[in-house]
């Protein structure tokens, strides 16, 4: 036993014996998007809440697909919407083949193009901008009397 210890430290430090290669990454799930966040939610309670299983059932060209499709993920343009029912949380990404933004489960995807920046509005806060006047609410001069 002595001897076995020391043994076995040389050796992972020789790097004769190969230590178990980490696990990979698990594959991410395909984005499932539906024109209608009611058929998203239909189709995910058929599918146990999983989206491989959703996408199982998307692929059986039998199936009722409620309109659903997977999406590639390289289609996504932008996020125009976002709600959360019972816990889960949904968004509305916009594609480039519909006008039509599609549901997907929140955090599935993430736009391809990040929205360009542009001037940001600034907010209103009441007052007039430097040389210019506010005319009164009441059309009229006040006057003092």
């Amino acid at each position: 036993m002595r001897f076995a210890l020391p043994t076995l430290l040389s050796s992972l430090l020789s790097g004769s014996i190969a230590l178990a290669a980490p696990a990979a990454t698990p594959a991410t799930p395909p984005v499932i998007g539906c024109p209608s966040l009611a058929n998203l939610r239909i189709l995910l309670r058929q599918a146990g809440n999983d989206p491989a299983k959703a996408a199982l059932l998307l692929s059986d060209d039998r199936a009722d697909h409620l309109g659903c499709s997977i999406l590639g993920r390289e289609a996504v343009t932008a996020l125009a919407d976002h709600a959360a029912l019972n816990g889960n949380a949904y968004d509305c990404v916009t594609i480039r083949t519909t006008s039509v933004c599609q549901w997907t489960v929140a955090g599935s995807v993430t736009p391809a193009e990040q929205a360009r920046p542009g001037r940001r509005a600034q907010p209103d806060t009441g007052k007039a901008a430097p040389g210019k006047s506010v005319p009164d609410k009441g059309g009229q001069e006040k006057t003092p009397r």
